[in-house]
């Protein structure tokens, strides 16, 4: 069964985007490899298309666990 995760990331702005994954480590891994609905993405960047180099993953949450 997979979760739902909200990932926390910041870079020159902020951006909180959910997936699903099966673990933490998959859900960080989808979101560093844009592997995301950009749907399912809240961001201060809007469409900025600069800043992004040194996107780094502040913190990991569950917010929906359908197991």
């Amino acid at each position: 069964m997979s979760k739902t995760y909200r990932v926390y990331t910041k870079w020159i702005g902020y951006s909180e985007i959910e997936v699903e994954a099966k673990s933490e480590e998959e859900a960080g891994e989808k979101v560093l490899n844009g592997d995301y609905s950009m749907f399912r993405e809240a961001s201060t960047g809007g469409d900025l298309d600069y800043g992004f180099d040194d996107e780094e993953i502040t913190d990991i949450e569950v917010i929906k666990d359908d197991s």
